[in-house]
């Protein structure tokens, strides 16, 4: 009951922003907006990228709903929720791809194994298969930072191909076989 209140509440401000003309009613609506979908935005954002980077993704993130939130056109909830964590997506993708320009190597061996540590299911991996893990990934940001960067996308943070190529520049069909020809490398490196 209270997720639905919530909801509503959330749509209800949008709407009334959307058609509020003065400055400082817009400004006490964003307020009211951000207080109710901030902490969903830090749990996604906390949970996609490193601590340390973490407040200025979560910061990019809540500027840029609000200087497009004038232009957001939906009009459910539903539509609200996407069109922000699209936002939050992209801003992810960015500071990666931003990442991996600045240094080859973005995350060291411990993070990596916090990663998997944090990841593991019910039936965590075998020994051996873990250690491949852990190799693949080290063998390919040290030998590939784009593929690492490609895969990190695809698999990690759910990007479909159409997402990582109009992030990357790249065409859709050369998206597809870059991210192909870097799982192949991948099993390469470990032969």
């Amino acid at each position: 009951m209270f997720l639905a209140q919530r909801m509503n509440t959330i749509i209800k401000l949008v709407r009334t922003y959307r058609v509020t003309t003065g400055f400082a009613d817009r400004l006490r609506l964003a307020e009211d907006i951000f207080r109710l979908i901030e902490p969903d935005l830090r749990f996604f954002i906390f949970g996609s990228v490193s601590p340390q980077a973490a407040d200025d993704v979560l910061q990019e993130t809540l500027k840029a709903v609000a200087t497009g939130m004038g232009k957001f056109a939906g009009g459910t909830a539903k539509e609200f929720w996407g069109w922000c964590y699209q936002i939050a997506r992209n801003i992810v993708g960015k500071h990666f791809r931003e990442e991996s320009r600045g240094r080859i190597i973005s995350l060291d061996p411990e993070e990596i194994a916090r990663l998997l540590d944090a990841s593991a299911s019910d039936e965590p991996y075998a020994a051996d298969e873990e250690q491949d893990l852990k190799e693949a990934l080290g063998l390919l940001k040290k030998s590939d930072p784009d593929c690492f960067e490609l895969l990190w996308s695809f698999f990690i943070l759910g990007f479909n191909y159409k997402k990582i190529a109009t992030q990357s520049g790249l065409d859709y069909d050369n998206v597809r076989i870059k991210i192909r020809r870097c799982v192949d490398y991948t099993q390469t490196l470990l032969d």
